[in-house]
């Protein structure tokens, strides 16, 4: 994928490496790439202890974009969260977890993340999040919320050698701009 950069107005920007822009144009490159749904790989391990270091360079402003569907992405699946986290979640807030579960799609079986279990079961959550509270702008079961929502922007790929920002909110494009500093 390339991004129109023309469609944006960044057509000065064309041929330029990301490392090498001013904040200003940075801030607007992030911003296009954001409006776009285009996550930005970036070439730092995904451990455990690096998400953490990204995540602590910016502050979560609750804004609910993760949790709400994108009007430019509608056939979005929702948000992949472990089944025991869903359950977990359900227990917390004393719901019925066979009432979630009619709710969501089945997902996969697939490595949790940083390897805290061998593998797990998912299922995919719908937007707007059954968990999230658009009076409160904030997730009803916070302190259980799966994995996924905790490290996000950062979204798992697969591949350990990158991590991949979602740039759809401030969240994530002022982590991608200090990561880029």
């Amino acid at each position: 994928y390339k991004l129109n950069l023309y469609k944006y107005g960044l057509e000065e920007l064309e041929g330029r490496n990301i490392l090498s822009l001013a904040p200003e144009e940075l801030d607007r490159l992030l911003i296009a790439l954001g409006e776009d749904e285009i996550s930005l790989n970036l070439p730092i391990p995904c451990t455990e202890e690096n998400v953490k270091q990204l995540l602590a360079l910016s502050t979560c402003r609750r804004c609910g974009k993760c949790c709400r569907p994108n009007p430019s992405n509608p056939g979005s699946p929702g948000i992949e969260a472990f089944e025991d986290e869903i359950k977990a979640m359900a227990v917390a807030l004393q719901w019925n977890y066979e009432d979630i579960k009619r709710k969501t799609n089945p997902g996969s079986m697939t490595s949790l993340a940083f390897q805290i279990k061998d593998l797990g079961f998912t299922r995919w959550l719908p937007l707007p999040c059954p968990f999230y509270s658009q009076e409160h702008s904030a997730c009803q079961a916070y302190r259980p919320r799966p994995v996924v929502c905790q490290v996000y922007p950062i979204i798992f790929t697969g591949d350990d050698t990158i991590m991949s920002i979602r740039l759809t909110c401030e969240y994530g494009r002022d982590i991608t701009a200090a990561a880029c500093r």
